[in-house]
């Protein structure tokens, strides 16, 4: 595997990275709970809820 050096933009993953992880963090901040499929089986498995 090979880069092509040329067209290497790691700032655009960067970025992009940062605003799924401040979108997640959010997420759980607002919520009370993580986003995702283990979030989903959590409160699924969880007895007694909704």
């Amino acid at each position: 595997m090979t880069i092509d050096w040329a067209n290497f933009t790691p700032w655009t993953a960067l970025l992009g990275g940062a605003l799924i992880g401040i979108a997640v963090s959010l997420f759980a901040l607002f919520n009370g709970r993580v986003a995702g499929i283990s979030g989903l089986l959590g409160s699924v498995l969880q007895p007694g809820s909704e």
